[in-house]
């Protein structure tokens, strides 16, 4: 049966108790369920009745039931296995006491199905329990902090919606195991990086929203209030700030990061800028940040494409081979000859901050049709990027992800491929699933990345379900 505003209950969810299910991850046959409550009702003692169902089913497909004493006050999860793969379910959790029922989280809905990885976060595209943000997982950033814990955090799209929402997870067990530990709000296209011995998320507060710094001394677990960089009105028709949690640099005693400036409903996209900050100054306070100049893209660039509608946007700052320093943007090319393969370069004075952008070169890329990150691994001074080549007509495909190197960041070839869902018959086809927007670290010659995955009833390719971490062991054999 069809999940419809008449049925869906996530359309309307109740909420009473302080008790809400914050991650709920679908496998082969199964689903895993994990909720915060709170602490009052843990101390008293009392029940949790987990239901699953199929919508519209007369009958219950599985009851569990999870006991919380004093003695155990962190039980809060559960595995339920026994469930068809490709079947909507709706997830009740509701809590007892003494025989009373005391609290119900919203329903969640779920739909059991394998998946390559560990699927960190899920949210079903008729489940609206965040739809004040959106009902996509979207812009996955990874990070690897002091101590060894991975860190994992998405945001939440849905095409003009609110579009201000990030969750964040930990795993302490290096990927094998994932865990909800905050959200913060407004956040959007977030970036966690590590400095200073503090942690921060680089974002802005909606899409063309304000540029914007959080800074967390817990390891993530609570967050600031966010310090503006650059204000934005948060209108589409307006240019403003607009990022990716792409790549950052440290050089020349700065941390630099990439920012554009504009929107997709203006005739000149996006405009090209990066924001530095000095390495020893304090990254919440805004006047210690400068901006550069934002340069416009110009069809009349040496090796521009010709016609369509081109622009650049979701820039990496990369340390060149020769100690400068390169915003390296993807590149709009739908419509134009070619309409694939190309990506834009900017040099940036790495010994005046502020001066303007210059356009370095337009140079081959194989994967300019979505996001991607750009890292120069310090072992062998290779540049990595995790890609989505195009091997159909159809320019958004993204059912394929491959690592692509480079040794002077201007010739890049695929080397490896790491998913491939275009090629092994996979049933939902290539309008479906996707594996996009990819975050990565290297550490000891492994990579480690993070992927916004469309797959087992997403809304399309685009509008994904899942975020999925992924980890590939002696990547430089494949090179």
């Amino acid at each position: 049966m069809p999940l419809t505003k008449e049925n869906n209950p996530t359309m309307h969810p109740a909420c009473y108790g302080n008790l809400f299910i914050n991650r709920i991850v679908p496998g082969n046959g199964s689903v895993y369920i994990e909720w915060s409550h709170n602490g009052e009702f843990v101390r008293r003692g009392g029940e949790f009745l987990i239901e699953v169902t199929e919508p519209g089913a007369p009958n219950l497909m599985a009851r569990h039931a999870v006991f919380l004493r004093h003695a155990d006050p962190d039980a809060r999860s559960i595995e339920i296995t026994g469930l068809s793969n490709g079947i909507d379910y709706i997830v009740a959790l509701t809590g007892y006491q003494d025989g009373v029922k005391t609290a119900q989280a919203p329903a969640r809905i779920v739909r059991p199905c394998p998946a390559p990885g560990v699927t960190v976060a899920y949210c079903h595209p008729e489940d609206y329990t965040y739809n004040s943000s959106g009902r996509s997982p979207a812009s996955p950033s990874i990070l690897r902090c002091p101590g060894g814990r991975l860190l994992i955090s998405h945001d939440f799209y849905w095409a003009r919606g609110g579009q201000n929402l990030t969750h964040v997870y930990y795993s302490d067990d290096n990927g094998v195991t994932w865990h909800f530990l905050s959200m913060l709000a407004p956040c959007f296209w977030g970036k966690l990086f590590w400095l200073r011995n503090k942690l921060f998320m680089l974002a802005v507060s909606t899409e063309y929203g304000s540029f914007e710094i959080f800074g967390s001394d817990d390891m993530g677990k609570t967050w600031s209030a966010p310090t503006v960089i650059i204000h934005g009105e948060g209108l589409r028709h307006v240019a403003g700030p607009h990022r990716a949690p792409t790549s950052l640099a440290e050089h020349n005693g700065r941390l630099w990061a990439s920012v554009e400036y504009g929107s997709w409903e203006i005739p000149s996209l996006h405009d090209a800028g990066v924001a530095s900050v000095a390495l020893d100054a304090d990254p919440m306070i805004a006047s210690n940040w400068i901006v550069t100049p934002f340069a416009r893209y110009s069809p009349d660039y040496p090796g521009a494409v010709k016609g369509g509608h081109p622009g650049h946007h979701e820039g990496n700052m990369v340390v060149t081979p020769d100690g400068g320093l390169v915003n390296f943007l993807r590149y709009h090319t739908i419509g134009a000859d070619p309409d694939y393969g190309k990506a834009v370069i900017y040099r940036a004075d790495h010994r005046n901050p502020g001066a303007a952008l210059v356009l370095d070169r337009i140079v081959d890329f194989p994967g300019n049709m979505s996001k991607f990150d750009i890292l120069r691994d310090p072992a062998n001074g290779l540049y990595v990027s995790l890609v989505n080549p195009v091997t159909i007509a159809w320019k958004g495909q993204r059912n394929i992800l491959s690592i692509s190197v480079s040794e002077d960041l201007v010739h890049w070839r695929l080397v490896k491929e790491l998913l491939n869902y275009q090629d092994n018959l996979w049933p939902e086809g290539y309008k479906l699933v996707g594996f996009q927007y990819v975050s990565f670290f290297i550490e000891n010659g492994d990579i480690y990345y993070a992927s916004r995955t469309a797959l087992g009833g997403a809304n399309n390719y685009h509008d994904a379900n899942r975020i999925t971490f992924h980890r590939v062991e002696n990547y430089i054999q494949y090179v």
